[in-house]
């Protein structure tokens, strides 16, 4: 199940970024018009204006999910969240089971469930849609602190996956914060450390759980 496992969260995270990456490529070729987000007092209505690109140094990432591009977008997080729904029970074998393990799986299936609400909810119902990307954001990152936490009582993993962890841990939450204050680019550093997490622990356990197979 370790080596299952692995697949399927390199799968998932590739679906992701295929989907996020290809999201970005097609934004100008899918429609000559785009909506753009203006927020009046407290509430906040889209307009449209002129497609020039999507520019990931002023757009939030989830900018995608309301664009020309929504449908590759959202239904790319959805995917990606549930595949890791069922990913999530198979690292506690090689995580011995322990309690630490165990509650990094809930948070993570939070953080999964979160992530299919960031993809149902685009940013025009925005309450829900910033509901759900706080949580996923905090948990995801949680989850990886957890899970490291976990990586020291146990063989399987290796130190510098448990490092990757916890930067992601430590990245995670302070980008999170820079992201609130200065928007695009912070959030795409977070995405960038959270794939690479990602990738790193379904490769090794690719590679280790095929081993113990």
């Amino acid at each position: 199940m370790t080596f299952v496992g692995g697949v399927v969260a390199f799968l998932g995270i590739t679906i992701a970024a295929v989907c996020i990456l290809g999201a970005v490529f097609l934004y100008v070729s899918a429609s000559p018009v785009m909506p753009y987000s203006v927020k009046i007092f407290i509430f906040r209505t889209w307009v449209p204006v002129p497609n020039f690109g999507y520019s990931w140094t002023r757009q939030a990432i989830s900018d995608l999910g309301v664009g020309p591009t929504s449908f590759m977008f959202n239904v790319g997080l959805i995917i990606t969240g549930i595949l890791y729904l069922p990913f999530l029970p198979t690292i506690l074998k090689p995580l011995e089971y322990t309690r630490t393990a165990k509650i990094g799986v809930i948070t993570g299936w939070v953080a999964c469930a979160s992530l299919i609400g960031i993809g149902v909810f685009s940013e025009v119902a925005s309450f829900y849609h910033n509901l759900f990307s706080i949580l996923f954001w905090m948990l995801i990152a949680l989850t990886a602190g957890i899970l490291s936490l976990a990586m020291r009582s146990s063989s399987f993993f290796s130190k510098t996956m448990q490092r990757i962890g916890y930067f992601e841990w430590a990245a995670g939450w302070a980008l999170g914060i820079l992201t609130l204050l200065y928007g695009a680019i912070p959030e795409w550093l977070m995405l960038l450390t959270l794939t690479i997490w990602i990738y790193a622990l379904s490769i090794e356990m690719v590679i280790k759980g095929r081993k113990v197979q």
